[in-house]
């Protein structure tokens, strides 16, 4: 963001020092940091700001003050690689993710290189006549991703594993890719096949446990941060999110005190049954689960939210032929219901029907996408751009 009047020279460079930035991104108060520095607990991530701040990776384009292109403090457009001491960084501007490798710190919360841009040289355009090798897409991988250049990041992550499905840099940053699309059912089963290759990686059970926290799988999630502070307890975010499913959690088992007295009151009640079912569903309670939603059912068939429900539950209880009954008794008292027509495609895929599964996720995608819901729409057109590849390769195209 530009905070000085243009010249006919270039301004002077005139970053916020590293501490300033330290605090609005970790928005706490300067006792906090101060308390931190004396204690010797942010010398790391001081160096890696003050790193970003000499290549000025930090600037107009990442800060929060910047509004199509002009500085809502200046009222001026601003310019590329510039950045003042007002700088508010957005909230994509924290990764949730380490870097594998590092040598200081491999767990270390590094922030977004957003700023940072690839250049050729002279002469060259962006296209390479030689063929790249995987490392090269993987390092490619690795700077699309910290531009925030997150589809073409998947896209060569995808590339490297095409080659090497066992390249864990790249499953471990693929998983990354997806949590920061939101696509975070395909998040967690990429670092799923990454924890197969490398269980010991601390910051891959930190980010497990966040997929699982968005896809309300809490009691998991809490044994995910669980795991990661196992190997390695020195970890803000694991605490972080340990504490958030813990809250979760305690939510959950409250809500189902409050659920068990109002049964007994009411014990035909569907709607406390279907809520019951959810709060089981949310603490791994599958047994319960299962057991709540067919109450739910019994009292209220047309219910298509509580046969999705216990059609997931099924599923997971290795129930398949159950399930997908479950899952068209929802499609069929709700059409447009995309995450029934999803799992039925899961489904269908375990069933051996990968053309019963194509149709199922295009309807999911196409249902997605007319609400408004890009990141699910993405993760069932890759669902079907995975099969559409099976296909060709199975027919020899």
């Amino acid at each position: 963001m530009i905070c000085k009047k243009p010249t006919s020279n270039p301004p002077e460079w005139d970053p916020p020092a590293p501490s300033t930035v330290y605090i609005k991104i970790k928005n706490i108060p300067y006792e906090t940091f101060k308390a931190r520095l004396n204690e010797g607990l942010v010398t790391t991530e001081l160096d890696q700001i003050r790193y970003r701040l000499k290549r000025r990776i930090y600037c107009c384009e990442v800060c929060s003050r910047r509004v199509n292109g002009y500085c809502v403090v200046t009222n001026r457009k601003v310019e590329s690689g510039w950045i003042c001491k007002s700088f508010v960084p957005k909230e994509e501007f924290i990764f949730l993710d380490s870097r594998p490798g590092s040598e200081t710190s491999p767990d270390f919360r590094y922030l977004s290189e957003t700023g940072l841009r690839k250049s050729y040289p002279e002469g060259e355009g962006s296209e390479e006549s030689n063929p790249k090798s995987g490392e090269s897409f993987y390092e490619e991988g690795v700077i699309l991703y910290r531009q925030g250049r997150l589809r073409l990041a998947l896209e060569a992550f995808d590339t490297v594993l095409s080659e090497n499905p066992r390249h864990f840099p790249a499953l471990f940053h693929k998983g990354n890719t997806l949590l920061k699309l939101k696509r975070y059912e395909e998040a967690l089963e990429t670092f799923e096949s990454a924890s197969r290759i490398k269980p010991d990686h601390p910051g891959l059970w930190t980010n497990t446990g966040f997929a699982l926290l968005k896809l309300e799988h809490f009691r998991q999630a809490l044994e995910a941060f669980e795991r990661s502070i196992s190997l390695n307890p020195v970890q803000k975010n694991a605490w972080d999110g340990k504490e958030a499913a813990l809250v979760r959690v305690h939510k959950c088992e409250e809500k189902l005190k409050e659920f068990e007295k109002s049964l007994e009151i009411n014990p035909d009640d569907a709607g406390i049954w279907f809520e019951k079912g959810k709060l089981h569903l949310k603490l791994g309670e599958i047994e319960e689960s299962r057991k709540a939603f067919g109450k739910a059912l019994e009292e209220k068939l047309e219910n298509a939210e509580a046969w999705h429900l216990r059609g997931k539950v099924l599923f997971e209880t290795g129930s398949e032929k159950e399930a997908l009954h479950a899952f068209e008794m929802a499609t069929r008292k709700k059409p447009d219901f995309p995450e029934a027509w999803y799992e039925k495609g899961r489904v269908f895929l375990k069933l051996g029907n990968p053309k019963g599964a194509e149709n199922a996720f295009k309807i999911a995608a196409d249902l997605w996408k007319s609400k408004g819901f890009e990141a699910n729409a993405e993760t069932a057109l890759a669902r079907v751009k995975s099969l559409v590849l099976e296909k060709n390769e199975f027919s020899g195209n």
